[in-house]
């Protein structure tokens, strides 16, 4: 099968939760299939020369744009997908995200080959909880990427419901969640020792982990809940507690003497493992966090509120995954965790839902039929 994938973001060097998914499900489409990936490019720093060497086996073509306007609709990667959807007799176009939407819709129109859809987040809802402008237009624009598509891959079925409300067909919609990768996040309990040489800790010094990228709103809102509801608070009780806040674009403006910002990092498997209990007080955002899935992946039990656990709460994470609303018994659990802490084996039905390769297979069937 010939399968032509449109990305709006660059996807490598992989450094969010959508470039991550991207990046494993074309690697897991192009063991059985010819895979085709057009992605538009609005960074401004200049790629490394490997950067345009990740899946060997995919047809990769990078669409540099000076606009963002140009990731919703740029005439050369239309001219360029007709050619190649024409040339290779293409079977179906994957649209990552609604901001693929239009080329989508556009390409099909212009060729008859259908398109598939991926709703990483149920964008109208989630640019509402950030408190963004418009996400009235935003919920019609995303309801007709939605209904021109012949199936659609949402990550969780409060998702499924969601989308459902724009007047989808229930029945176009098939869970694929975020995965994780099983060979990268996984227990390894050597690492405390390694970050605590690292970041010149007491390796006695119980750590709590944060991270994602520090610019992204939900993200710079949950170290702002750290730094004013609750670290000092749990300092009071652990004294020796260290909060290491992992990813890019630190905001330093949050300074406490128990807070840590390492930057973005290229081994954030290994702080996972390092660290005692990860946590995710979000209070705004969408869809499921890959975040989640791998720390629950290395072992770790994470707390996190009702928003940051959307999608998430089942038989696979229910001995890991903690859901607290209330900031005052956040605190206590992490109190009385780091005191008592609980070891759980992870269920093989988690790696089982989770991995990559199922993920991969449930999409390589829904497409088959094309």
């Amino acid at each position: 099968m010939k399968i032509l994938i449109i990305s709006p973001f660059r996807v490598y060097p992989i450094h969010c939760g959508f470039s991550t998914r991207v990046y494993n499900l074309t690697k897991q489409l192009s063991y059985s299939n010819s895979v085709f990936l057009y992605y538009t490019d609005y960074n401004k720093k200049e790629c490394n020369p490997d950067d345009c060497s990740f899946l060997p086996n995919v047809t990769k073509r990078n669409f540099k744009v000076s606009y963002k306007f140009m990731q919703l609709i740029n005439p050369s990667l239309i001219f360029e997908a007709v050619s190649a959807i024409k040339k290779e007799k293409i079977n179906i176009i994957i649209a990552e995200g609604i901001w693929a939407g239009p080329h989508a819709m556009i390409l099909s129109f212009l060729t008859k080959v259908p398109y598939c859809f991926t709703e990483h987040n149920v964008e109208h809802v989630r640019w509402k909880r950030m408190g963004r402008k418009y996400p009235g237009l935003l919920r019609i624009f995303e309801k007709y990427c939605c209904k021109f598509s012949k199936k659609i891959f949402c990550m969780s079925n409060n998702d499924r419901q969601q989308i459902s409300e724009l007047g989808v067909d229930i029945n176009k919609l098939t869970i694929a969640p975020n995965g994780i990768d099983t060979l990268q996040f996984r227990p390894r309990t050597s690492k405390k020792y390694d970050l605590a040489r690292k970041l010149k800790l007491d390796v006695e010094s119980p750590v709590i982990l944060f991270f994602g990228n520090l610019s992204y709103t939900p993200n710079l809102q949950a170290v702002q809940i750290i730094y004013e509801k609750i670290i000092d608070s749990v300092l009071e009780a652990i004294p020796n507690v260290k909060f290491v806040i992992v990813g890019s674009n630190p905001p330093l403006q949050f300074q406490h003497e128990a807070m840590i910002f390492p930057g973005f990092v290229e081994n954030i498997e290994d702080y996972i493992n390092a660290s005692d209990l990860v946590i995710a007080p979000l209070i705004s955002g969408g869809g499921t966090k890959l975040k989640i899935i791998e720390a629950i992946a290395c072992g770790k039990t994470v707390l996190t509120t009702s928003i940051g656990a959307e999608g998430l709460v089942d038989e696979s994470t229910r001995y890991f995954l903690k859901v607290i609303d209330d900031w005052n018994d956040f605190i206590n659990f992490i109190v009385d965790f780091l005191k008592n802490p609980i070891v759980n084996d992870l269920p093989s039905i988690f790696i089982e839902k989770y991995s990559w390769k199922s993920i991969g297979e449930i999409i390589s069937k829904e497409i088959s039929m094309y």
